[in-house]
């Protein structure tokens, strides 16, 4: 009689796992569905933004193309001696990337547009975002990173990304560790290389 028990006890033991295991695998097994595609650029290709996004559907650049010009990696001091800009003395570093943004087919003038301050500079796990006050110094032409143009006509920027330390990796690992231009995130991860 406790035999049967035990038997009986274990085969319901052994079903609440096989149960929990398939589950974990059903849950599993879908996770690959949300995962943005990762897509990686040459540095001088136009790359469209197509659909593409990086936190909600609202902030796509459908009509847009980008491209990798040029990029530098300049010391703080290097930053203020060529640029007029406050120096809040926190950055030790600014890694400067130069684009040219178009925009191709986009017809909502005013609506709809880019929002460079959603790129980031993506490498071995680190993420930069960009800096908005050395962006306007660098871009005085520019009033702020979100802009659009008028249809057919492109302008060139420098994107200015601020090496913080203990926020950021130091630039001697940022040198070894180049990383890319990531223009959206979602459902494809468009990565452009800058070197």
């Amino acid at each position: 009689m406790m035999w049967k028990k035990r038997i009986g006890i274990a085969a319901i033991v052994c079903c609440l796992i096989g149960i929990y295991g398939a589950r974990v695998y059903a849950v599993n097994e879908d996770t690959h569905l949300y995962l943005p595609k990762r897509q990686v650029f040459e540095k001088g290709e136009k790359v469209a933004f197509e659909t593409d996004y990086n936190v909600s559907k609202s902030d796509m650049a459908e009509g847009y193309t980008i491209q990798v010009l040029d990029s530098k990696l300049l010391s703080a001091e290097e930053f203020f001696q060529e640029y007029d800009a406050e120096d809040m003395g926190m950055a030790t570093h600014y890694y400067m990337v130069k684009v040219c943004v178009e925009n191709v087919s986009n017809e909502h003038v005013g609506e709809q547009g880019v929002a460079t301050g959603m790129t980031m500079l993506v490498g071995t796990n680190y993420a930069i975002i960009p800096s908005p006050d050395m962006f306007r110094a660098v871009n005085p032409d520019m009033p702020a990173q979100s802009f659009s143009l008028q249809l057919g006509t492109k302008k060139e920027i420098w994107l200015v990304f601020s090496i913080i330390p203990g926020n950021t990796p130091d630039y001697k690992h940022i040198e070894e560790d180049t990383p890319m231009l990531q223009i959206t995130q979602y459902p494809n991860q468009k990565l452009l290389q800058i070197l």
